[in-house]
C-alpha cells in the first residue's frame, strides 16, 4: 500500500530507520563535541580565575654548587651574604621561559628550595649549562639537586635589606587586613605601590624602594586580595583590578587618615590595573593623585589570556579564550571587556610613566604601545629586548633614572 506521496508504507519505516541509524550517532558525536569544548573552555576558565598558591614554582635543578667561597677584599657587596658558585642547565628546546633563563644578563634573584639569593656574574658558559656566582641573601645555602628558578626580585624579605627604614602596618580592607610596609618621611606626600599577580607580592617593589624614598615623599608598599598576606576574596578568584581595586582604595583612606594630602600610585603588571581602577573610582573628598607610574601595565586581560592559549598550544586560540573568559565573566560577575584599560586611557590626564619591554612575553608590547599613545600625558619608556617586568633587572640605572625624573617632575 502506498500512501498520498507514492511511497510505501514498508519503503517510510525503512527510510526512518535508516534515517535513525545515521542522525542519533551523529547527534551523540556533536554532543560529545560539544561536551569537550565546553570542558576545556571551563577548565581554561578557572586556571585564569584560580590564584596560584605561593610556591617556588620550580622550572630546573641546580647542578654543582661550590662554596661558600672567600670574599674579596673589594668585593662591595661582602657583608650581604655568602658566597657559591653554582651550575645553571639550560632550558632543552630554543625559547625557554621566563624565569628558566640562565644566561639572562643583568640583576636578578635566584630562588631555590629552602632559600634564596642574588645572581652574579657568569663565569663559565657552555651549550648545556652556565656557571654562575649566587650571593645567598636568607635561608639555607644552595645544594646540588634543589628545584630552582630565576626571578625578578634579588630576594630581600623587606625594605630593610635595601637600606630602607620601615614599620609593619595593617591596613582595614574590606575582607580583612592588608599587609603593608610604611616608610614615613614626608607627612604629606606619599607614593602608594602595588605589586602584580601569582608569583609576585610586596618584595617585588623592594627594587626601586630606595628611588622612591630618596624623593622625600613617603612610601607605603601593600598587597591586596588573594595575594601575601591579604585575605582572600570571598570566591577565592582573581578578578584583574575589578574588586582588587576596593583594597587599593582602602590604602589610600589609610595614608589620608594619617595626613597624607598628595599620592603618586605605583602599579606592576595587574597591579597598573588596579590602581586604575582605584582612579576611576577615586573619593571626591579623596587626596590629591598626582601622578601615575607602571611598568608592563596589563591593559587587556582577555588578550594576555589568548597570548597564554597559544603557549599552551591549544587551536584556536582566539574562539577558545573568547569562551573561556565568557564562562569566567558568568562565574565571578566580572565583566573582562571593561577591564580593557584603553577604553578609560583619555581620563587618565595625571602625569603617568609606562615603561614596558617589547619582549614581553605576557603582556603584547603592542598592547602597551595601543594604550600609552591614547594616553593624554605620558613619558613612555620602552625597552629593547627586555622581558616582562624586567626593566629595572635589565638596566637598573636608566630605570631609576626614569623614576627620579618622574618623580621629580610629579614634586619638584
Amino acid at each position: 500500500m502506498r500512501n498520498r506521496f507514492g511511497t510505501s508504507k514498508v519503503g517510510a519505516k525503512v527510510g526512518a530507520k535508516v534515517v535513525a541509524r545515521v542522525v542519533v550517532p551523529v547527534t551523540i558525536v556533536l554532543l560529545v563535541a560539544a561536551a569537550a569544548v565546553l570542558g576545556v573552555a571551563w577548565t581554561y576558565a578557572g586556571q585564569i580565575l584560580t590564584p596560584a598558591p605561593y610556591a617556588l614554582m620550580p622550572e630546573f635543578e641546580l647542578g654543582l654548587v661550590e662554596g661558600p667561597l672567600p670574599e674579596a677584599e673589594d668585593d662591595p657587596n661582602g657583608p650581604e651574604g655568602e658566597r657559591y658558585l653554582v651550575t645553571l642547565p639550560r632550558h632543552d628546546g630554543p625559547d625557554p621561559p621566563q624565569f628558566a633563563r640562565v644566561d639572562a644578563r643583568g640583576s636578578y634573584g635566584l630562588l631555590w628550595e629552602d632559600g634564596a639569593g642574588r645572581l652574579g656574574a657568569i663565569v663559565a658558559d657552555t651549550p648545556q649549562q652556565i656557571r654562575r656566582e649566587v650571593r645567598v641573601t636568607h635561608g639555607a645555602p644552595p645544594r646540588e639537586g634543589a628545584p630552582a628558578r630565576l626571578d625578578v626580585t634579588l630576594a630581600h624579605t623587606d625594605p630593610s635589606a635595601v637600606g630602607v627604614p620601615f614599620r609593619e602596618v595593617r591596613i582595614d580592607g574590606d575582607l580583612g587586613p592588608l599587609p603593608g610596609w610604611w616608610t614615613l618621611a614626608d607627612p604629606e606626600r606619599a607614593t602608594l605601590v602595588l605589586h602584580g599577580r601569582r608569583r609576585a607580592d610586596r618584595s617585588e617593589a623592594l627594587r626601586i624602594a630606595p628611588t622612591l624614598a630618596a624623593s622625600g615623599a613617603s612610601v607605603l608598599i601593600t598587597s591586596y586580595r588573594n595575594h601575601d598576606l591579604a585575605p582572600p576574596s570571598p570566591d577565592g578568584a582573581y578578578h584583574y583590578g575589578a574588586s582588587e581595586a576596593d583594597d587599593a582604595l582602602a590604602a589610600i583612606a589609610w595614608l589620608q587618615e594619617r595626613g597624607v594630602r598628595e599620592v603618586a600610585v605605583v602599579g606592576f603588571s595587574m597591579g597598573a590595573s588596579v590602581a586604575i581602577g582605584a582612579l576611576l573610582r577615586w573619593p571626591e573628598d579623596g587626596l590629591v593623585p598626582v601622578g601615575l607610574m607602571m611598568e608592563a601595565p596589563l591593559v587587556d586581560p582577555r588578550t594576555v589570556f589568548e597570548r597564554a592559549a597559544r603557549d599552551m598550544g591549544l587551536p584556536a586560540a582566539g574562539p577558545w579564550t573568547r569562551l573561556a573568559t565568557w564562562i569566567a565573566g558568568r562565574r565571578v560577575g566580572v565583566d573582562f571587556g571593561a577591564l580593557d584599560r584603553r577604553r578609560v586611557a583619555a581620563e587618565l590626564t595625571l602625569p603617568t610613566l609606562v615603561i614596558a619591554g617589547d619582549a614581553d612575553g605576557t603582556v603584547p608590547i603592542a598592547l602597551i604601545d595601543d594604550f600609552a599613545a591614547r594616553l593624554p600625558n605620558v613619558l613612555y619608556v620602552r625597552l629593547d629586548g627586555v622581558e616582562h617586568m624586567e626593566g629595572w633587572n635589565a638596566d637598573p640605572q636608566r630605570y631609576e633614572a626614569a623614576v627620579r625624573a618622574f618623580l621629580e617632575r610629579i614634586w619638584p
